[in-house]
């Protein structure tokens, strides 16, 4: 699987942000720090607001979006 330039990493709890922050940290994925939106795992439990926060930025290419729910 190739994923897009812009990589949207959400999780729904801390304990999963904490998870995905020690995989980043540690390049235990297939993608770093510097290619996630804002650099950060992103917090969000709503499409809605994910969409209107992040969605609807003018970006030049395709985002991957990554959920994390465990």
């Amino acid at each position: 699987m190739e994923l897009a330039k812009y990589k949207a990493c959400i999780c729904e709890g801390s304990a999963e942000e904490a998870i995905i922050d020690i995989l980043v940290d540690n390049d235990l994925l297939i993608f770093n720090r510097e290619e996630m939106l804002e650099e950060r795992v992103i917090r969000c439990r709503s499409a809605k607001r994910f969409e209107e926060r992040y969605l609807r930025k003018g970006f030049d290419e395709q985002i991957s979006v990554i959920l994390s729910s465990w």
